[in-house]
């Protein structure tokens, strides 16, 4: 065998925690899902009045 039997369990070790990484991934996005209009436009809003808050000077948009 080219490589020694530990470093043939570390390479497999290494696929699974990918594998096992990118399905937390995969999972934290589907489970974030998409907003509503309505979220949406009020997040917006919320995000304008806190740049605002930190920057008077700020021009609206």
């Amino acid at each position: 065998m080219l490589l020694g039997h530990t470093s043939a369990q570390m390479l497999w070790l290494w696929f699974i925690g990918a594998f096992v990484l990118g399905g937390a991934l995969v999972y934290g996005v589907m489970k974030a899902g998409n907003l509503r209009r309505s979220e949406r436009a009020r997040l917006d809003r919320a995000t304008e009045e806190r740049q605002r808050q930190e920057d008077p000077y700020k021009r609206p948009t």
